[in-house]
C-alpha cells in the first residue's frame, strides 16, 4: 500500500456516516425533533462504544463502566450551563475545584496548590508558561529553553512553539528512560526548567525523577513531572506493594506535577490537575488586566469560560470511586499488565521495551516488521497505539482490558499476528505507511503535509458530501 493509498483509506474512515445520516452544512430552517436527534446520537454512540466495551482497545477508555458514565453525565447536566468564571453566581465551582486540587495534592504528597485544566496538554503548556514567566522575571532570561528527554509528551513541543521556547531533547539510556548526564550537558543560563515523565506516553516508563530533580536543584531551576498518564494510578499501585520509584512531591526539587483526572481518575473528558510546590510559581501562570473598558479581568490560565459541569462531575467521580475503588481497579490493571508483559516476553520474535508497569510497549526483532504485526491485530479487532523511533506498539491497560479472558485473547491474537508478519515479510504494512518515513527534512515535510490534510478532513464535511 502506498502512502497515498493509506492516506485515502484513512480519510475515508473519518466519514463512516456518509450516506447513513443526513449531513448539515447550515442551521435547519426549523427545529428538528428532539427524540429523533437523540436517537441518532444514541445509535452512533452504541456503534462507537462496541470495540472499547470488548476490551480490545489500548488506553483511550479508562473506566469502561457505563453506569459510572451515566451518573457523571447526570451530575454534569446539573451544572452544564454554569460558567466557572462567574463565581458570585456559582460558588460551587470554588468548592469543586478546590477539593479536586486538594484530593489530588494529597495523593501526590503536595502542598494543596494547583489549578484544574481541560486536559494534559493544557496542564503541560501552562506549566511551561509559568516557568518561562518565572525565569524572565527572576533571572532576566531572554532566550528560554527547556531540557527534556525525547520521550516527553509532544504537547510540550506545541507549547514551546507557541511561546518561543527552545526545546532541547536529551537521548535515552539503554533502559529507555531519560539520560540525566546528557540533560546536564544541555543546561545553560537560559534554561527555565527540566522535565521528566511518570510514565511517558510511548513506553509508560518512569524517568529517573530523583536524579533529574537533584540536577534541577543543583542548577537552581524548576522541574516538572509529567504524570498526566500515570499520576492517578501509580500512587495506588505503590500502595499495593509494587516497587515504584519516588516521583512525586516527596522528591526534593520537583516543583510541579500534572496528573489527568480524566484518565485513571475516572472522570469525564476533559479534566486534569496541575500542581505546584509553592504559590508563587502558580501565580506566574495568572493573567490580570486592571485597565480594560470591560472591567477588571482576571484569569488563572489559558481558558476563559468553562463549564462547571466538568468540575462537578470530576469531583463526583473521585468521591464515588473512593480509595477502595481506586485500589481495586489498580490491582486488576497491574495483574492484567503483568500477564500481558510476561506473555509478550515469551514470544521470541518480540521484545518488551524497558521495565513496564501498567503500559507495555514492545518492538519486533530486526527482521520482522512490527507494523505488519499491527495489521493483523487490527484485522482481528484490536486497536493498539503505534509508535516510532523505534517502531513499536504499546498496550496501555485500562479497566475494560481487565475483564476475564481479555489478556489471554490478546496474547493469542498477538501470536497469530507474529505468524502473519513472518509470512508477509518484506511486504508494506498498511497501518505503518508513514511511520519511519520521518527523520529527514524531506520526509518530515511530507508527513507534516499529510497530517495537515488529515486535520483539514477532521474539521469539515467529507469531500463530495452534500448538505440537506
Amino acid at each position: 500500500m502506498s502512502d497515498t493509498d493509506g492516506l485515502g483509506a484513512m480519510l475515508e474512515g473519518l466519514y463512516p456516516y456518509r450516506g447513513t445520516y443526513a449531513s448539515h452544512a447550515r442551521v435547519p430552517a426549523g427545529p428538528l425533533d428532539r427524540a429523533a436527534v437523540l436517537d441518532e446520537i444514541t445509535r452512533m454512540a452504541k456503534d462507537e462504544d462496541a470495540q472499547g466495551d470488548r476490551g480490545t482497545v489500548s488506553g483511550s477508555l479508562y473506566s469502561g463502566d457505563h453506569e459510572h458514565y451515566a451518573f457523571l453525565g447526570e451530575v454534569f447536566s446539573v451544572f452544564s450551563h454554569a460558567n466557572v468564571l462567574q463565581r458570585d453566581m456559582y460558588p460551587s465551582a470554588t468548592k469543586f475545584e478546590g477539593e479536586i486540587i486538594a484530593m489530588t495534592s494529597n495523593l501526590l504528597h503536595g502542598t494543596g496548590i494547583g489549578v484544574v485544566t481541560s486536559g494534559g496538554s493544557e496542564s503541560l503548556i501552562t506549566a511551561l508558561y509559568a516557568y518561562r514567566e518565572q525565569a524572565v522575571a527572576e533571572r532576566g532570561v531572554t532566550r528560554p529553553n527547556v531540557v527534556l528527554p525525547i520521550t516527553a509528551h509532544v504537547a510540550l513541543h506545541k507549547g514551546a512553539h507557541w511561546m518561543g521556547i527552545e526545546i532541547r531533547r536529551a537521548p535515552l539510556t539503554d533502559d529507555y528512560t531519560a539520560d540525566v548526564d546528557a540533560m546536564a550537558d544541555m543546561i545553560d543560563d537560559q534554561t527555565v526548567a527540566l522535565v521528566g515523565s511518570a510514565g511517558d506516553y510511548g513506553h509508560g516508563l518512569i524517568d529517573p525523577i530523583e536524579r533529574i530533580a537533584a540536577l534541577a536543584q543543583e542548577r537552581g531551576i524548576g522541574m516538572h513531572v509529567d504524570g498526566c498518564l500515570g499520576g492517578w494510578l501509580l500512587p495506588w499501585v505503590e500502595r499495593l506493594g509494587y516497587d515504584i520509584p519516588l516521583w512525586d512531591f516527596r522528591v526534593p526539587g520537583v516543583t510541579s506535577i500534572s496528573a489527568d483526572t480524566h484518565k485513571y481518575g475516572y472522570a469525564l473528558k476533559g479534566s486534569s490537575v496541575l500542581l505546584y510546590r509553592d504559590a508563587e510559581l502558580r501565580r506566574r501562570q495568572y493573567f490580570t488586566s486592571p485597565d480594560w473598558p470591560g472591567g477588571l479581568y482576571l484569569s488563572p490560565g489559558f481558558a476563559g469560560s468553562r463549564s462547571n459541569g466538568i468540575l462537578a462531575s470530576t469531583w463526583a467521580a473521585m468521591l464515588v470511586t473512593g480509595e477502595s475503588g481506586y485500589l481495586a481497579a489498580a490491582e486488576k490493571i497491574m495483574r492484567t499488565a503483568r500477564a500481558i508483559r510476561d506473555g509478550i516476553r515469551a514470544i521470541p520474535e518480540l521484545e518488551v521495551i524497558g521495565d513496564p508497569t501498567f503500559l507495555v510497549a514492545f518492538k519486533a526483532a530486526a527482521d520482522l516488521d512490527i507494523y505488519l504485526v499491527n495489521d493483523s491485530l487490527v484485522a482481528q479487532g484490536w486497536r493498539m497505539n503505534s509508535l516510532q523511533l523505534p517502531p513499536a506498539l504499546h498496550f496501555c491497560v485500562t479497566r475494560p482490558n481487565t475483564a476475564d479472558g481479555v489478556a489471554e485473547r490478546f496474547l493469542g491474537a498477538l501470536r497469530t499476528a507474529v505468524d502473519y508478519a513472518k509470512l508477509h515479510r518484506g511486504e508494506p504494512a498498511g497501518t505503518g505507511a508513514m511511520y519511519g518515513f520521518g527523520g529527514t527534512p524531506q520526509g518530515d515535510a511530507t508527513i507534516n503535509m499529510l497530517m495537515s490534510t488529515v486535520l483539514d478532513a477532521m474539521h469539515g464535511l467529507a469531500p463530495g458530501a452534500g448538505a440537506d
